[in-house]
């Protein structure tokens, strides 16, 4: 039973160390290199599989952040159920702040984020809660 735990624990470890290693903290130092112009997919949350092409535009390099998401295609059923159009939507924020977790992050009405995580030099991640929906998506530099 002890080698068991033990393995448990080992593995554990391991695992956290490589979770780490793909998680890089944003400082306002990084920022410079964070504007432009990113493209990628984000997920809806809802079922395997459901998402779309998105692109992320960084528009400044300090404090506050702004930046615009803008995602190609919202299924029909999704969007109507969220009071957004079906199709292309465009959110914008000019509120992006660093936390002390390293990430940026940007807050909405009735509680929503859009939260980015850097995840190498020119890839970024991110995770999101709009209306009761939850996703995350990842982009790379273009």
């Amino acid at each position: 039973m002890k080698k068991i735990i033990c393995l448990v624990a080992v593995v554990l470890m391991i695992a956290s160390v490589v979770y780490a290693q793909k998680k890089m903290s944003i400082t306002a130092k990084d920022l410079p290199g964070l504007q432009g112009f990113w493209t990628g997919n984000v997920t809806f949350g809802i079922q395997e599989g459901a998402g779309s092409a998105a692109t992320l535009e960084i528009f400044n390099d300090k404090v506050p952040v702004k930046a615009k998401l803008t995602i190609s295609q919202f299924p029909d059923t999704l969007a109507s159920s969220l009071g957004l159009s079906p199709g292309r939507n465009e959110f914008e924020s000019e509120d992006g702040t660093i936390t002390t977790q390293g990430t940026i992050l940007f807050t909405g009405p009735t509680k929503s984020f859009f939260e980015i995580t850097r995840a190498g030099d020119k890839k970024l991640r991110c995770d999101y809660w709009f209306k009761g929906l939850r996703g995350d998506g990842v982009f790379t530099r273009k």
